[in-house]
């Protein structure tokens, strides 16, 4: 049986396996370079304290390349529901080969173990060399950027596309059983996969840990950590203060009065003293451009406050454990379905 799986399997295990290969040689090569320019980088601009410019543009640099990567680790696992889980049962189905298998001494559930363990434990280790790789090229960059949380880069690290490979393969596996049909079955893998990765990062990681909410005052002490003040239709908020470093930020309301109403900036115009003639700052303004702690300290008089509600950066590896063990669970649930229903044509 094992040798029948790997005749079934060979030519997508040996693309598979290609595809690991060049992604191994440009990760390895670009990775070196990447981190070779990173420490250089950093050890000409330390001493001047200067270093936002230079690893901005290095991040601009590998921009279109970062995106990409992260992409690819997040595409692989539908790839393998698609091509790996959807055919492995429902070709058999559709070709009348399954009746073969069946007629020899293997059970079918024996036969269905064989294929699913198989073919499952290669998908699995394909997302995780990706993984890993990837996790390793982009640590310079993901250090710049201080985001962690970012739907595609929280999605393409570390131990969730195990657990994203293990998922698709099993729920393309249980459509072609359901469906007997390939094709379909793989519309109905890339149309649910599709639905899951949106699904998820928007509704569902955000509250999978209590977040924490912080409130405070309007000032020039705290103005003065901001990174910037952002707006629409007049009213504001101050970006990068109140949540820890590396927090994941999950919602920052505009300013509001001791009332808890929201207040516009057309209320406090002579605090906004923009450039030239302008009374406004421009929206996303920064500290290069416009000194935000002398608006705080010149909004301090009015009791406004600001809240902010994010998850902690300790909460990224708890994150992590709890997605991988609830796609896991999702896992067990439909190869159980998928050996329930094999046995129940047996019957």
């Amino acid at each position: 049986m094992i040798w029948l799986t790997w005749r079934q399997f060979r030519a997508q295990a040996l693309a598979g396996v290609a595809v690991l290969a060049a992604a191994a040689v440009y990760f390895v090569i670009a990775g070196g370079q990447l981190r070779h320019t990173y420490t250089a980088d950093l050890a000409s601009c330390a001493p001047q304290s200067s270093c936002d410019s230079v690893l901005g543009q290095l991040q601009y640099h590998y921009d279109a390349a970062f995106n990409l990567t992260e992409l690819l680790v997040i595409v692989a696992p539908a790839l393998i529901g698609i091509f790996w889980g959807a055919p492995l049962i429902a070709r058999e189905l559709e070709t009348g080969t399954d009746q073969l298998a069946w007629n020899q001494s293997m059970t079918r559930t024996r036969w269905l173990a064989f294929k699913v363990t198989g073919v499952g434990a290669a998908s699995i280790a394909v997302a995780g060399v990706l993984s890993y790789l990837v996790t390793w090229w982009a640590g310079p960059l993901d250090h710049i950027t201080g985001n962690r949380f970012a739907a595609m880069t929280f999605s393409s690290r570390d131990i969730v596309p195990l657990a994203y490979a293990a998922f698709a393969f099993a729920l393309g596996v249980t459509a072609g059983l359901v469906l007997r049909r390939t094709i379909p079955a793989m519309a109905v893998t890339l149309a649910v996969f599709v639905g899951i990765q949106i699904l998820v990062p928007a509704a569902i990681r955000p509250n999978l840990l209590p977040s924490t909410t912080t409130t405070f005052p309007i000032n020039q002490t705290t103005t003065s950590q901001a990174t910037g003040i952002t707006g629409t239709a007049g009213n504001f908020h101050f970006e990068g203060v109140g949540a820890s470093p590396g927090a994941w930020v999950l919602s920052a309301p505009p300013v509001e009065n001791s009332a808890g109403q929201v207040v516009f900036m057309d209320s406090y115009s002579s605090c906004f003293p923009g450039p030239g003639s302008s009374p406004h700052p421009a929206p996303g303004a920064t500290k290069a451009n416009f000194d935000v702690s002398q608006i705080g300290a010149c909004l301090a008089d009015h009791d406004l406050h600001q809240s902010v509600t994010y998850q902690p950066g300790s909460h990224y590896w708890p994150l992590q454990w709890t997605e991988t063990g609830i796609f896991l669970a999702l896992t067990t649930a439909l190869t159980g379905t998928c050996f329930w229903r094999i046995r129940r044509r047996q019957n």
